[in-house]
């Protein structure tokens, strides 16, 4: 048995969403405690390309809030006191193909809407310029210096360690059965280690979000998109600045990714998925086809219908709060103070209506099973 028996706050899930509402709930003095299934950040925030990544966020709403998150980052980062590699220099989007060349002028376009961003269309001879390895193929891109990306594991492993030092209780291997409401209000969340009651539950479990949804009769659209790294053995430098979904890190591995499928809760390898997206890799950056493969693995993000975070709270179901999406990386900073403002003062301190429950017609109590 847990021998918490009572918080302020009990938050669901300890990825990248969850500790930081964590870190930022503790350090407004608030008893909070964290509750994780499994290992802290054992899903997609332990499992991704690591970007702070800006200006791939549409519509210009999103854009300008990853652009908000992205910019508190180095305050964020010292505010943890520990060495966490980061680099917002930039992240270099390219293409071997006219018609996505195309797209690329349209996304400067629209981005640049954007007070403060400030993308730069680049032909092929500019791209190469900037990371000369580039394949003569390369037709072109587009570069921000908003845009970056973050050492995550060591990232999250300081946030955690910072919640506790604040105050918060971290609570592993601790599965929430139930939660229950009286009164139209959250009371009590159920662990298979004990009860923990509470006013306030914030609901960040990534792709279980549905199943603690339904324990309050409501229903979360959320789907597991599955996704591929590849972690390569150290390469002499090739690129300074990520490139694409590529990225060099300071030991010289590579981080390649991606694939995006909807297969369910199933975090298996699929190896047959994987050669299509690194022969266009190598297709960039031909140097690649020199370098061994070190480690591959899935990951699972939690993904809206829509591609927009969630971050709402339940009518009829005072005190539960919904915080997931994807994106989690690049969202962290934000989405902690965001979160502490609304809980602490009652009201986030920006508008969260484009990403509100009720923009699904299939949110209502009851609707659903839980994915």
């Amino acid at each position: 048995m847990s021998d918490v028996k009572s918080a302020d706050v009990v938050i669901i899930g300890a990825g990248a969403r969850g500790l930081s509402i964590a870190l930022f709930l503790a350090r407004a003095g608030v008893r909070v405690v964290l509750v994780e299934r499994g290992a802290l950040c054992s899903m997609a925030s332990s499992g991704n390309g690591a970007q702070v990544n800006v200006t791939a966020k549409e519509p210009d709403h999103y854009t300008a809030m990853s652009l908000r998150s992205a910019r508190m980052y180095p305050e964020f980062i010292d505010s943890l006191d520990e060495d966490i590699y980061l680099q917002q220099e930039g992240l270099l989007f390219v293409t071997t193909e006219p018609q996505e060349m195309e797209g690329f002028r349209q996304r400067v376009e629209i981005r640049n809407r954007i007070p403060g961003l400030n993308l730069r269309l680049l032909d092929g001879h500019e791209a190469r310029e900037i990371s000369p390895a580039l394949s003569p193929e390369v037709i072109g891109g587009y570069i921000c210096p908003e845009d970056g990306i973050v050492e995550v594991l060591k990232l999250l492993s300081a946030i955690g360690r910072a919640a506790r030092r604040a105050g918060a209780t971290i609570l592993r291997q601790t599965e929430v059965t139930g939660i229950k409401v009286a009164a139209g209000r959250v009371q009590t969340v159920i662990t298979n280690k004990g009860a923990i009651a509470t006013p306030a539950v914030v609901n960040a479990a990534g792709v279980h979000t549905p199943h603690i949804g339904h324990m309050v009769g409501v229903s979360i659209p959320v789907y597991p998109e599955h996704g591929h790294m590849v972690i390569t053995q150290p390469y002499p430098r090739l690129i300074s600045i990520p490139t694409q979904y590529i990225t060099q890190w300071p030991n010289g591995t590579f981080g390649i990714g991606t694939t995006n499928r909807n297969i369910g809760i199933v975090k298996h390898v699929c190896p047959s998925w994987l050669p299509p997206f690194l022969q266009q890799a190598v297709r960039i950056l031909p140097a690649l086809k020199n370098s061994n493969i070190l480690r591959v693995f899935a990951h699972l993000r939690p993904m809206p219908p829509d591609r927009l975070p969630i971050y709402d709270t339940v009518p009829g179901t005072e005190g539960f709060y919904i915080a997931v999406g994807h994106s989690g990386i690049t969202l962290a900073p934000l989405t902690g103070k965001i979160f502490a403002d609304w809980i602490v003062n009652g009201k986030p301190d920006m508008d969260l209506g484009p990403y509100s429950l009720g923009r699904f017609a299939s949110s209502t109590k009851e609707a659903s099973e839980p994915v």
